[in-house]
C-alpha cells in the first residue's frame, strides 16, 4: 500500500507492477489486497474485482485472497462465483468461523438453505456463543422441514441474548407455523414489555389471535399495528382483511400491548359474519392478483440483469435461432413438412420451450415465492396462474417475433390455422400447469425430485417430435411415441401452421384427457397437502 504523501499510479500501471511484485515473491499479496480494498472503497468496485482475480490466477491456494474476493462478488450479488471462491476460502483454513459465516450467507441467499446448515454448526462448535449463528441455523432447519430443530435453536440464541425483538418475534413465527398460539402469544408479550411501540408485534399478535377465533381483539391489535407502522401496505391489507370479515363491527376493547394476563386469559370467540361476495367480483379479484403476480415476476425475475424482462425473450429466440439454423445448415435433406427445415424446426422448439418454461416454473412456485404467500388473500394457485399466464404470453411474444422474421425473410409468416395453433398452445400450457403442480407438491416429500424431472425433459427433448415428424418412423416406433402427450400437442399446432399437414395418429381427446387429469391430481394435491407444504416450504 502506498504512503499517504506518494503520488498513486494509474489503475493500468499499479496493477502491473502489484502483479509484477507477486510474480517476485507471492508474499507480497497483501499489497494487492490492500490496494483491492481501497478501489473498491473508492467505487471502483469492477476494477478491485479484477485485480483480486489477477491475483488468484498467480495465488490460487492464498485464504485472504478467496475470502475477500468471495466479499467483494457478493456485494454485487454475483452469488455464484463468490460461492465457489467461499467454498474455497473454507477448504483452505476449515477452523476459519468468519468465512464458514459468510459461505453460509451466500447459500442463504442463493435459497440452498440446506447446504448452509453443515458451515452453521461447523461455526458453532467452536463458537458456541454466536447468537446469530443460532438464529440463521433456526431458520435453516425449519425452512428445511426441522421444526424441532429450529425451535431449539432460535432458544439458544434467545438465551444468549434474550432483549433482541428480532429473536423473539422469529421464535413465535415458528410456533405460529406449528399452531401454537399460546406460546407464541407468551413470546409476543415478552417482547412487548421490551419495545412496546414495535408494530410488528401487534401484527403477529393479531394474526395468532385471529387463528384463536378472537376476531375483535385481532381487529384491536391489527389497527394498533397500522397506527404505528402506517407506511406498511402489508399491515393494512391484514386489518382490510379483518374488518371484511367482521362486517366493520367492533367489539369489546382488546387488552392492551404487553399485558400478559389478558392474552393467555383469551376471551370467548366472537360470532364470525362473512359479507357476501358474488361470483364475479371474486373473479375480478383473483385476475387483478394474477395481473400483479404477472407484473411482479416480469419486474423481478431479470432483475439483476441489465436486459431485464427482456431477456426472457431474447433467450428463447436465440435458442430457436441458433438450434433452427444449427440443424437445418447441416441437414440437407428436404423437410418432412413445408418447404423449410428452419420452419420446420421452430414450429416444434416454440410449444416445446413453453412447456418446459411453464413446468418449471410452476414446480418452484412456493419455494421461489414463500414470502408472498403470508400476504392475505393471496394463494398458492394465484402464483401457479401467474407464472403459467407469463410465460404463456413470453411464448406467443416470442412466436411472434420470430414468425415475423420469416415473413421478413420471404417463408411463412401467419399459420395457415390460427385456432388450431392457438388450442394446441392452450392445452400445452396447461398440461405444463399441471404437471409442474404434482411436482411442485413431489419436490417437497422428494429431495432431488426437481434434478430428475430435468433429466426427463432432457429426453423428452428428444421424443417429442422437435427435429422429426413420427411420419417418417416406422410403424413400430411411431406407435409408442404417439404415447407421448407432448408430441401430440407440438403436433397438433404443427397441424394448424402447415395447412397441408394432416398426421392421422393426433389423439386430441387424449391430450385433453392427459391436461385434465394432470389438473385434477396437481391442483387437488396441493389443496390437499396445503398446510403441510406451507410448513416445509
Amino acid at each position: 500500500m502506498a504512503a499517504p504523501n506518494d503520488t498513486p499510479l494509474p489503475a493500468s500501471e499499479d496493477a502491473t507492477a502489484l502483479i509484477a511484485a507477486i510474480q517476485r515473491d507471492p508474499r507480497n499479496l497483501p499489497a494487492l489486497i490492500g490496494r483491492a480494498e481501497q478501489r473498491f472503497a473508492a467505487g471502483d468496485r469492477p476494477g478491485a474485482i479484477a485485480l483480486l482475480e489477477a491475483g488468484v490466477r498467480l495465488v490460487p491456494e492464498d485464504f485472504s485472497l478467496n475470502r475477500v474476493l468471495s466479499g467483494f462478488l457478493a456485494a454485487e450479488q454475483s452469488f455464484a462465483p463468490a460461492e465457489a471462491y467461499a467454498v474455497k476460502a473454507v477448504e483452505l483454513c476449515p477452523d476459519a468461523g468468519e468465512a464458514r459465516i459468510h459461505l453460509a450467507g451466500i447459500l442463504f441467499a442463493r435459497a440452498r438453505l440446506e447446504a448452509a446448515i453443515p458451515h452453521l454448526l461447523a461455526y458453532l462448535e467452536r463458537n458456541p456463543a454466536g447468537d446469530p449463528a443460532w438464529y440463521k441455523l433456526s431458520i435453516a432447519l425449519f425452512e428445511t422441514g426441522r421444526h424441532e430443530q429450529g425451535i431449539e435453536a432460535i432458544s439458544r440464541a434467545i438465551t444468549l441474548c434474550p432483549e433482541v425483538i428480532d429473536y423473539r418475534l422469529h421464535m413465535a413465527s415458528l410456533l405460529t407455523a406449528r399452531a401454537c398460539y399460546g406460546d407464541a402469544l407468551t413470546q409476543l408479550a415478552i417482547a412487548a414489555g421490551r419495545d412496546p411501540q414495535d408494530a410488528r408485534i401487534a401484527r403477529a399478535v393479531s394474526g395468532n389471535l385471529e387463528a384463536l377465533g378472537d376476531l375483535t381483539a385481532a381487529y384491536r391489535e391489527a389497527e394498533r399495528a397500522a397506527r404505528l407502522a402506517p407506511e406498511n401496505a402489508e399491515f393494512s391489507r391484514h386489518l382490510d382483511l379483518l374488518a371484511a370479515r367482521m362486517g366493520r363491527q367492533t367489539g369489546p376493547t382488546a387488552p392492551a400491548l404487553g399485558d400478559v394476563s389478558a392474552w393467555t386469559a383469551l376471551p370467548s370467540r366472537v360470532r364470525r359474519r362473512k359479507p357476501h361476495v358474488g361470483p364475479a367480483r371474486r373473479l375480478r379479484e383473483r385476475g387483478r392478483i394474477i395481473y400483479a403476480l404477472a407484473l411482479r415476476d416480469i419486474r423481478t425475475r431479470h432483475s439483476r440483469s441489465h436486459l431485464g424482462y427482456l431477456w426472457a425473450v431474447l433467450e428463447p429466440i436465440s435458442h430457436l435461432l441458433t438450434l433452427g439454423v444449427m440443424f437445418s445448415y447441416f441437414n440437407t435433406s428436404p423437410p418432412p413438412v413445408g418447404n423449410s427445415l428452419f420452419e420446420f424446426y421452430c414450429s416444434g422448439l416454440l410449444p416445446y420451450l413453453m412447456v418446459s418454461h411453464i413446468a418449471t416454473d410452476v414446480m418452484f412456485a412456493r419455494s421461489a415465492s414463500g414470502a408472498l404467500l403470508l400476504l392475505p388473500k393471496l394463494r398458492t394457485i394465484d402464483i401457479i396462474f401467474s407464472k403459467t399466464f407469463l410465460n404463456l404470453m413470453t411464448e406467443i411474444l416470442v412466436g411472434c417475433l420470430v414468425f415475423s422474421a420469416f415473413g421478413v425473410a420471404g417463408y411463412r409468416l401467419l399459420p395457415a390455422h390460427l385456432f388450431t395453433c392457438a388450442a394446441g398452445l392452450s392445452l400445452l400450457a396447461l398440461l405444463a400447469m399441471g404437471i409442474g403442480t404434482i411436482n411442485m407438491v413431489a419436490q417437497n416429500f422428494f429431495h432431488g425430485w426437481d434434478t430428475i424431472f430435468q433429466a426427463i425433459l432432457r429426453l423428452l427433448y428428444f421424443g417429442s417430435g422437435l427435429y422429426y415428424s413420427p411420419i417418417s418412423m416406422p410403424d413400430a416406433i411411431r406407435n409408442i411415441l404417439v404415447w407421448n402427450p407432448i408430441l401430440q400437442g407440438v403436433e397438433l399446432f404443427r397441424m394448424g401452421f402447415f395447412a397441408d399437414y394432416d398426421p392421422f395418429w393426433i389423439n386430441i381427446p387424449y391430450l385433453i384427457n392427459w391436461v385434465l387429469v394432470s389438473l385434477v391430481i396437481g391442483l387437488g394435491l396441493e389443496k390437499t397437502l396445503r398446510r403441510r407444504l406451507r410448513r416445509q416450504t
